[in-house]
Protein backbone atom coordinates (compact mmCIF):
# COMPACT_ATOMS: atom_id res chain seq x y z
CA UNK A 1 0.00 0.00 0.00
CA UNK A 2 1.31 3.44 -0.96
CA UNK A 3 0.05 7.00 -0.66
CA UNK A 4 -3.17 8.60 0.48
CA UNK A 5 -6.51 9.29 -1.17
CA UNK A 6 -9.23 7.24 -2.85
CA UNK A 7 -8.43 3.56 -3.35
CA UNK A 8 -6.75 2.44 -6.55
CA UNK A 9 -5.90 -1.23 -7.18
CA UNK A 10 -3.27 -2.30 -9.72
CA UNK A 11 -3.38 -5.76 -11.37
CA UNK A 12 -0.20 -6.96 -13.10
CA UNK A 13 0.42 -8.98 -16.30
CA UNK A 14 1.22 -12.69 -16.15
CA UNK A 15 3.54 -14.24 -15.17
CA UNK A 16 4.96 -11.09 -13.56
CA UNK A 17 4.40 -9.92 -10.01
CA UNK A 18 3.14 -6.71 -8.46
CA UNK A 19 6.73 -5.42 -8.42
CA UNK A 20 6.51 -4.62 -12.13
CA UNK A 21 3.86 -1.98 -11.33
CA UNK A 22 5.71 -0.27 -8.47
CA UNK A 23 7.08 2.57 -10.68
CA UNK A 24 3.51 3.43 -11.73
CA UNK A 25 2.24 3.02 -8.15
CA UNK A 26 4.86 5.46 -6.85
CA UNK A 27 3.75 8.07 -9.39
CA UNK A 28 0.10 7.65 -8.41
CA UNK A 29 0.65 7.62 -4.64
CA UNK A 30 0.37 11.43 -4.42
CA UNK A 31 -3.26 11.11 -5.52
CA UNK A 32 -4.47 7.68 -4.38
CA UNK A 33 -4.07 5.03 -1.76
CA UNK A 34 -2.54 2.49 -4.14
CA UNK A 35 -2.83 -1.26 -3.56
CA UNK A 36 -0.47 -3.31 -5.74
CA UNK A 37 -1.83 -6.86 -5.76
CA UNK A 38 -0.11 -10.15 -6.61
CA UNK A 39 -2.50 -12.40 -8.53
CA UNK A 40 -2.95 -15.53 -6.37
CA UNK A 41 -0.22 -18.02 -7.27
CA UNK A 42 2.17 -15.37 -8.61
CA UNK A 43 4.95 -13.49 -6.88
CA UNK A 44 4.79 -14.01 -3.11
CA UNK A 45 1.11 -14.91 -3.01
CA UNK A 46 -0.31 -18.35 -2.33
CA UNK A 47 -2.35 -20.03 -5.08
CA UNK A 48 -6.10 -20.38 -4.82
CA UNK A 49 -7.25 -23.29 -2.66
CA UNK A 50 -8.49 -25.16 -5.74
CA UNK A 51 -7.44 -25.02 -9.39
CA UNK A 52 -9.23 -22.12 -11.13
CA UNK A 53 -11.40 -22.88 -14.16
CA UNK A 54 -12.47 -19.29 -14.91
CA UNK A 55 -11.39 -15.75 -14.05
CA UNK A 56 -14.34 -15.52 -11.67
CA UNK A 57 -12.46 -17.84 -9.33
CA UNK A 58 -9.85 -15.10 -8.96
CA UNK A 59 -12.25 -12.18 -8.78
CA UNK A 60 -14.38 -13.89 -6.13
CA UNK A 61 -11.26 -14.29 -3.98
CA UNK A 62 -10.19 -10.69 -4.63
CA UNK A 63 -13.66 -9.38 -3.73
CA UNK A 64 -13.47 -11.15 -0.36
CA UNK A 65 -9.99 -9.74 0.22
CA UNK A 66 -11.09 -6.20 -0.57
CA UNK A 67 -14.12 -6.57 1.67
CA UNK A 68 -11.92 -7.72 4.56
CA UNK A 69 -9.67 -4.69 4.00
CA UNK A 70 -12.67 -2.33 3.68
CA UNK A 71 -11.71 -1.34 0.12
CA UNK A 72 -15.25 -0.54 -0.95
CA UNK A 73 -15.23 1.13 -4.37
CA UNK A 74 -11.74 1.26 -5.84
CA UNK A 75 -10.64 2.38 -9.23
CA UNK A 76 -8.79 -0.46 -10.93
CA UNK A 77 -5.87 -0.44 -13.37
CA UNK A 78 -4.88 -3.68 -15.08
CA UNK A 79 -2.42 -4.66 -17.79
CA UNK A 80 -2.76 -7.78 -19.98
CA UNK A 81 -3.91 -10.55 -17.60
CA UNK A 82 -4.53 -7.75 -15.10
CA UNK A 83 -6.78 -5.99 -17.61
CA UNK A 84 -8.90 -9.11 -18.00
CA UNK A 85 -9.13 -9.54 -14.23
CA UNK A 86 -10.22 -5.89 -14.04
CA UNK A 87 -12.93 -6.40 -16.65
CA UNK A 88 -14.24 -9.55 -15.00
CA UNK A 89 -14.24 -7.87 -11.56
CA UNK A 90 -16.20 -4.88 -12.90
CA UNK A 91 -18.71 -7.13 -14.64
CA UNK A 92 -19.40 -9.08 -11.46
CA UNK A 93 -19.21 -6.19 -8.97
CA UNK A 94 -20.14 -3.04 -10.92
CA UNK A 95 -21.36 -1.23 -7.79
CA UNK A 96 -17.96 -1.82 -6.19
CA UNK A 97 -15.83 -0.25 -8.93
CA UNK A 98 -15.38 3.50 -9.42
CA UNK A 99 -13.63 3.23 -12.81
CA UNK A 100 -11.41 1.00 -14.93
CA UNK A 101 -8.12 1.69 -16.71
CA UNK A 102 -7.26 -1.05 -19.19
CA UNK A 103 -3.73 -1.45 -20.55
CA UNK A 104 -2.89 -4.11 -23.17
CA UNK A 105 -6.52 -5.22 -23.41
CA UNK A 106 -7.33 -6.82 -26.76
CA UNK A 107 -9.72 -8.99 -28.74
CA UNK A 108 -8.88 -12.47 -30.07
CA UNK A 109 -11.36 -14.38 -32.19
CA UNK A 110 -12.13 -17.96 -31.22
CA UNK A 111 -9.97 -19.68 -33.85
CA UNK A 112 -6.91 -17.53 -33.14
CA UNK A 113 -7.31 -17.99 -29.39
CA UNK A 114 -7.53 -21.78 -29.72
CA UNK A 115 -4.43 -21.81 -31.93
CA UNK A 116 -2.54 -19.81 -29.29
CA UNK A 117 -3.68 -22.00 -26.40
CA UNK A 118 -2.54 -25.12 -28.23
CA UNK A 119 1.12 -24.02 -28.24
CA UNK A 120 1.68 -21.01 -25.97
CA UNK A 121 2.07 -22.72 -22.59
CA UNK A 122 4.77 -25.44 -22.49
CA UNK A 123 5.22 -27.53 -19.36
CA UNK A 124 7.83 -25.80 -17.20
CA UNK A 125 7.54 -28.04 -14.15
CA UNK A 126 10.98 -27.85 -12.45
CA UNK A 127 13.25 -30.79 -13.32
CA UNK A 128 16.08 -31.81 -11.00
CA UNK A 129 18.53 -31.70 -13.94
CA UNK A 130 17.46 -28.13 -14.81
CA UNK A 131 16.46 -29.09 -18.36
CA UNK A 132 13.44 -26.76 -18.21
CA UNK A 133 15.63 -23.65 -17.86
CA UNK A 134 16.81 -23.37 -21.50
CA UNK A 135 13.19 -23.84 -22.59
CA UNK A 136 12.02 -20.94 -20.43
CA UNK A 137 14.84 -18.70 -21.67
CA UNK A 138 14.11 -19.55 -25.32
CA UNK A 139 10.42 -18.77 -24.92
CA UNK A 140 11.02 -15.44 -23.15
CA UNK A 141 13.55 -14.48 -25.81
CA UNK A 142 11.05 -15.24 -28.58
CA UNK A 143 8.20 -13.40 -26.82
CA UNK A 144 9.82 -10.13 -27.94
CA UNK A 145 10.49 -11.34 -31.47
CA UNK A 146 7.04 -12.74 -32.32
CA UNK A 147 3.50 -12.45 -31.05
CA UNK A 148 2.41 -15.05 -30.29
CA UNK A 149 5.93 -16.25 -29.50
CA UNK A 150 5.09 -19.76 -30.73
CA UNK A 151 4.13 -18.60 -34.24
CA UNK A 152 7.33 -18.10 -36.24
CA UNK A 153 5.78 -16.95 -39.55
CA UNK A 154 6.92 -13.56 -40.82
CA UNK A 155 3.47 -11.99 -40.35
CA UNK A 156 3.83 -12.49 -36.58
CA UNK A 157 7.31 -10.92 -36.38
CA UNK A 158 7.54 -7.86 -34.11
CA UNK A 159 10.69 -6.41 -35.76
CA UNK A 160 12.05 -4.71 -32.68
CA UNK A 161 15.45 -4.68 -30.96
CA UNK A 162 16.20 -7.56 -28.64
CA UNK A 163 15.97 -6.82 -24.93
CA UNK A 164 19.20 -6.74 -22.89
CA UNK A 165 20.07 -10.05 -21.17
CA UNK A 166 19.48 -8.68 -17.63
CA UNK A 167 15.94 -7.67 -18.62
CA UNK A 168 15.26 -11.08 -20.15
CA UNK A 169 16.71 -12.68 -17.02
CA UNK A 170 14.26 -10.77 -14.83
CA UNK A 171 11.31 -11.98 -16.92
CA UNK A 172 12.60 -15.56 -16.79
CA UNK A 173 12.77 -15.30 -12.99
CA UNK A 174 9.10 -14.28 -12.91
CA UNK A 175 8.20 -17.42 -14.89
CA UNK A 176 10.26 -19.50 -12.46
CA UNK A 177 8.62 -17.85 -9.43
CA UNK A 178 5.21 -18.84 -10.76
CA UNK A 179 6.51 -22.40 -11.21
CA UNK A 180 4.79 -25.20 -13.06
CA UNK A 181 1.40 -23.47 -12.67
CA UNK A 182 2.54 -20.24 -14.35
CA UNK A 183 -0.12 -20.71 -17.01
CA UNK A 184 -3.22 -20.70 -14.80
CA UNK A 185 -4.37 -17.05 -14.75
CA UNK A 186 -2.43 -16.43 -17.97
CA UNK A 187 -4.43 -19.03 -19.95
CA UNK A 188 -7.78 -17.96 -18.52
CA UNK A 189 -7.02 -14.35 -19.48
CA UNK A 190 -6.45 -15.39 -23.10
CA UNK A 191 -9.84 -17.08 -23.10
CA UNK A 192 -11.41 -13.92 -21.70
CA UNK A 193 -9.81 -11.56 -24.25
CA UNK A 194 -13.08 -10.80 -26.06
CA UNK A 195 -14.75 -7.56 -27.09
CA UNK A 196 -18.12 -8.77 -25.79
CA UNK A 197 -16.93 -8.41 -22.21
CA UNK A 198 -15.80 -4.81 -22.73
CA UNK A 199 -19.11 -4.06 -24.46
CA UNK A 200 -20.94 -5.29 -21.35
CA UNK A 201 -19.12 -2.94 -18.95
CA UNK A 202 -21.25 -0.41 -17.07
CA UNK A 203 -18.52 1.49 -15.21
CA UNK A 204 -16.44 4.41 -16.59
CA UNK A 205 -13.59 2.78 -18.52
CA UNK A 206 -10.47 4.01 -20.30
CA UNK A 207 -8.59 1.79 -22.76
CA UNK A 208 -4.95 2.70 -23.33
CA UNK A 209 -3.74 2.07 -26.87
CA UNK A 210 0.06 2.46 -26.95
CA UNK A 211 1.78 2.31 -30.30
CA UNK A 212 4.67 0.36 -28.76
CA UNK A 213 2.61 -2.54 -27.40
CA UNK A 214 3.51 -5.99 -28.74
CA UNK A 215 -0.24 -6.67 -29.06
CA UNK A 216 -1.09 -3.37 -30.77
CA UNK A 217 -2.79 -5.15 -33.67
CA UNK A 218 -5.10 -6.99 -31.29
CA UNK A 219 -5.87 -3.85 -29.28
CA UNK A 220 -6.92 -2.35 -32.62
CA UNK A 221 -9.21 -5.37 -33.12
CA UNK A 222 -10.92 -4.55 -29.83
CA UNK A 223 -11.29 -0.87 -30.69
CA UNK A 224 -12.87 -1.76 -34.05
CA UNK A 225 -15.95 -3.03 -32.21
CA UNK A 226 -18.86 -0.79 -31.29
CA UNK A 227 -18.08 0.04 -27.67
CA UNK A 228 -20.49 1.71 -25.20
CA UNK A 229 -20.33 5.43 -24.40
CA UNK A 230 -18.83 4.77 -20.94
CA UNK A 231 -15.72 3.31 -22.64
CA UNK A 232 -13.21 5.79 -24.04
CA UNK A 233 -9.78 5.35 -25.61
CA UNK A 234 -6.53 7.18 -24.98
CA UNK A 235 -4.10 6.83 -27.90
CA UNK A 236 -0.47 6.94 -26.75
CA UNK A 237 2.60 7.34 -28.93
CA UNK A 238 6.17 8.05 -27.91
CA UNK A 239 8.73 6.42 -25.66
CA UNK A 240 8.02 4.19 -22.64
CA UNK A 241 8.78 7.17 -20.38
CA UNK A 242 6.32 9.37 -22.26
CA UNK A 243 3.76 6.58 -22.08
CA UNK A 244 4.22 6.34 -18.31
CA UNK A 245 3.61 10.07 -17.94
CA UNK A 246 0.43 9.95 -20.04
CA UNK A 247 -0.87 6.99 -18.03
CA UNK A 248 -0.20 8.90 -14.83
CA UNK A 249 -1.89 12.06 -16.09
CA UNK A 250 -4.98 10.20 -17.25
CA UNK A 251 -5.44 8.15 -14.10
CA UNK A 252 -4.84 11.06 -11.72
CA UNK A 253 -7.46 13.20 -13.45
CA UNK A 254 -10.04 10.80 -12.07
CA UNK A 255 -8.78 11.16 -8.48
CA UNK A 256 -9.91 14.77 -8.28
CA UNK A 257 -13.50 13.70 -8.97
CA UNK A 258 -13.58 11.30 -6.02
CA UNK A 259 -13.71 13.68 -3.08
CA UNK A 260 -15.52 11.32 -0.75
CA UNK A 261 -13.65 8.14 -0.10
CA UNK A 262 -12.94 5.65 2.63
CA UNK A 263 -9.83 3.52 2.95
CA UNK A 264 -9.43 1.20 5.88
CA UNK A 265 -6.35 1.40 8.07
CA UNK A 266 -6.89 -2.30 8.81
CA UNK A 267 -4.28 -3.65 6.41
CA UNK A 268 -3.00 -7.17 6.89
CA UNK A 269 0.78 -7.38 6.75
CA UNK A 270 2.33 -9.99 4.49
CA UNK A 271 3.78 -12.86 6.47
CA UNK A 272 6.94 -13.99 4.72
CA UNK A 273 7.73 -17.66 4.38
CA UNK A 274 10.53 -19.05 6.49
CA UNK A 275 13.78 -18.68 4.52
CA UNK A 276 15.17 -21.87 3.06
CA UNK A 277 18.53 -22.95 4.46
CA UNK A 278 20.83 -23.95 1.59
CA UNK A 279 24.42 -23.74 0.42
CA UNK A 280 24.39 -20.63 -1.76
CA UNK A 281 26.13 -19.70 -4.99
CA UNK A 282 27.77 -16.38 -4.14
CA UNK A 283 31.16 -15.33 -5.51
CA UNK A 284 30.99 -17.91 -8.27
CA UNK A 285 27.47 -16.96 -9.40
CA UNK A 286 27.63 -17.10 -13.22
CA UNK A 287 27.24 -13.76 -14.98
CA UNK A 288 24.08 -13.29 -17.04
CA UNK A 289 24.60 -14.32 -20.67
CA UNK A 290 22.59 -13.59 -23.81
CA UNK A 291 21.76 -17.27 -24.33
CA UNK A 292 20.65 -17.99 -20.77
CA UNK A 293 23.41 -20.53 -20.19
CA UNK A 294 24.20 -18.89 -16.84
CA UNK A 295 20.98 -20.31 -15.37
CA UNK A 296 21.86 -23.94 -16.00
CA UNK A 297 25.40 -23.36 -14.67
CA UNK A 298 24.03 -21.84 -11.47
CA UNK A 299 21.46 -24.63 -11.22
CA UNK A 300 24.18 -27.29 -11.49
CA UNK A 301 26.20 -25.59 -8.73
CA UNK A 302 23.16 -25.45 -6.46
CA UNK A 303 22.33 -29.12 -7.06
CA UNK A 304 25.95 -30.11 -6.44
CA UNK A 305 25.97 -28.28 -3.12
CA UNK A 306 22.42 -29.25 -2.10
CA UNK A 307 21.82 -32.74 -3.54
CA UNK A 308 18.98 -33.56 -1.14
CA UNK A 309 16.79 -30.59 -2.13
CA UNK A 310 13.85 -31.03 -4.53
CA UNK A 311 13.73 -29.38 -7.95
CA UNK A 312 11.11 -26.92 -6.68
CA UNK A 313 13.32 -25.79 -3.79
CA UNK A 314 16.42 -25.59 -6.02
CA UNK A 315 14.36 -23.32 -8.28
CA UNK A 316 13.52 -21.07 -5.30
CA UNK A 317 17.23 -20.92 -4.45
CA UNK A 318 18.10 -20.03 -8.04
CA UNK A 319 15.58 -17.18 -8.02
CA UNK A 320 16.94 -15.97 -4.70
CA UNK A 321 20.48 -16.00 -6.10
CA UNK A 322 19.65 -13.73 -9.03
CA UNK A 323 17.13 -11.47 -7.26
Amino acid sequence: MLGNGPALVLFHPSPHTSEILLPLAERLADFYTVFVIDTPGYGKSSPLSSEPSQLSDYTDFLYRCFKAMNIKTPSIYGSATGAQLSIRYALEYPKNVASLFLDNAAHFDDDFCEAILGQYFPDFTPKKNGSHLPQVWKMVNQMFQYFPWCFKEEKYALRRPQLPPPVLNGIVLDFLRAGGNYHMAYRLAFKHERAKYVQALKVPTTIFRWNGSIIKEHINNLLAFDLPSNVKTLFINGTPDERMQLLTDCITEEAAERKNYEVSKKIHAFKANTPIAYNKVTKDLPEITSDGAHLIKAWELLVERNPSLSAEIIQSCLIDSYS
